[in-house]
């Protein structure tokens, strides 16, 4: 079972992205600056790795796991059994108030687990504003999720740093997981309202420049996007497959069969 219920993770993905991942990269650094749910470094166990993501809450709901996933459970079971709409957004107005600690950390597991469709969203002051799901029997991690977790992150580096930051520490033989949010398909999407600044059009052509000195520097890149015409043409000289896939492409619960690249340097 996996930590997070994440619109854009790879948990029904990674095994169909593994055979595109790098036989050596048990030799390399593993670095991931767009973490999200973590599926895919959750797969590869990578002996050294460095994690990060410019969503804070997120960022620290993984160190509370790595240093205390006992205490996280423990508060974690406690949401479980009194999970009801009062409660949720009691949780929600308590969470948008609090310092970062294992009670927060199980307040995000929990608020993740119930919200709306397993949406992150926060409003421009940062705070987390998604409804509650009125989801039926919510599953939550348990005891030995967390701590399977807390030990895959051991000797792992986290940072709450936007992605340019993350590339930039980028050495030459470093292998790059990227998965960033996607551009809309269709209407509104909720895969750009991930922080309290949005990822746009601009966003990604300036990834797509940072991806380019990447290749310049001798790193090796692997990336997840969606099958459009401008992420094609950012993209036109590297390696380029499309992977059909269902995935949520607009605010309401609706399903969709699209297209999903994966794009690759070596």
């Amino acid at each position: 079972m996996p930590l997070l219920r994440w619109i854009g993770g790879k948990q029904h993905l990674v095994r169909r992205l593994l055979p595109f991942v790098p036989a050596d990269y048990k030799k390399r650094c593993y670095r991931e600056p767009f973490l999200g749910a973590a599926s895919m470094f959750l797969a590869l166990r990578p002996e050294r790795a460095y994690l990060a993501d410019a969503n804070q809450h997120l960022i620290q709901c993984y160190e509370a796991v790595r240093d205390t996933h006992d205490r996280v459970s423990a508060y974690l079971r406690g949401h479980a059994a009194k999970d009801c709409s009062d409660h949720y957004y009691a949780v929600r107005e308590a969470y948008n108030r609090r310092s970062p600690s294992a009670a927060q950390a199980a307040r995000f597991l929990y608020l993740n687990r119930t919200c709306f469709n397993g949406v992150f969203r926060v409003n421009t002051r940062g705070q987390f504003n998604v409804p509650y799901g009125y989801k039926d029997h919510p599953i939550f991690p348990d005891r030995d999720v967390l701590a399977t977790v807390s030990q895959a992150l051991t000797n792992a580096e986290l940072a709450a740093v936007d992605y340019q930051d993350s590339l930039a520490a980028g050495e030459p033989g470093d292998f790059f997981y990227l998965d960033p949010p996607y551009p809309p398909l269709n209407g509104t999407s909720y895969f750009t309202h991930y922080t309290k600044d949005r990822f746009d059009a601009d966003d990604q052509r300036a990834l797509a420049e940072w991806v380019w000195e990447l290749d310049d520097r001798g790193c090796l890149f692997m990336m997840s996007n969606a099958d459009t015409r401008m992420i094609r043409r950012l993209y036109r000289n590297f390696h380029v497959t499309r992977l059909p896939v269902i995935r949520y492409v607009t605010c309401k619960a609706t399903k969709h069969r699209v297209g999903e690249l994966v794009i690759t340097n070596y």
